[in-house]
């Protein structure tokens, strides 16, 4: 099994939605806002699967790979699949979203 990459570390949230983060762990048999931080990433992210997938699908098409391929290469080497989908759509993600400051 290939070895994990890094686990993410996230900047803190704006102080509106850490106060909703606080709420909904109080409300939640008083998790403690770490673990209830984990368990809102973990819906949002079932709920946005399709919309994720659909994305993954279009780039791993133009890089002819399938969408599951493409996701295990985005987790185990996101450089390389920058650099695939880069050759594959004349443009890289990294330079569409990422700001210029």
């Amino acid at each position: 099994m290939p070895e994990q990459p890094q686990g993410l570390n996230l900047r803190p949230l704006a102080p509106y939605e850490d106060r909703l983060l606080a709420a909904l762990a109080f409300f939640r048999t008083q998790r403690k806002t770490i673990t209830q931080a984990h368990h809102c990433l973990s819906m949002y992210l079932r709920q946005s699967e399709s919309r994720i997938m659909t994305e993954v699908d279009f780039y791993a098409r133009l890089s002819g790979l399938n969408k599951f391929e493409l996701l295990e290469l985005i987790y185990n080497d996101p450089d390389q699949a920058e650099t695939l989908i880069e050759q594959a759509a004349g443009v890289g993600v990294k330079d569409t979203f990422e700001e210029e400051e």
